[in-house]
């Protein structure tokens, strides 16, 4: 199946980040009892981001369709995902709002 782009709003960038969890894989939590949360870095050590927005998709309708949450990266492993974040990069949308 095909899957295009239809079209896409409010573009973000985000640092991507995830629970921390112990050795067993348990969720570590502060003294509040809330979960401590981590930026996930790349092999530099830079915090890995990714583009939130706001998608229309082919395979889901015309333009009338509801927008779908969507975050793209430049390790995207579906085609239309890598193709979404290199025009979003190349500016082929706009520009992207900070976090």
């Amino acid at each position: 199946m095909s899957i295009t782009l239809v079209a896409v709003r409010n573009q973000r960038w985000r640092t991507l980040t995830t629970e921390r969890t112990d050795s067993d894989g348990a969720t570590v939590n502060d003294s509040n009892g809330d979960p401590i949360i981590d930026v996930i870095t790349d092999e530099n050590g830079n915090p890995r981001k990714a583009i939130q927005c706001q998608c229309q998709w082919s395979h889901l309708g015309d333009s009338s369709q509801d927008w779908l949450d969507f975050t793209c990266t430049s390790w995207d492993t579906s085609p239309h995902g890598s193709a979404l974040y290199t025009a979003l990069m190349n500016g082929d949308h706009g520009a992207i709002a900070d976090e």
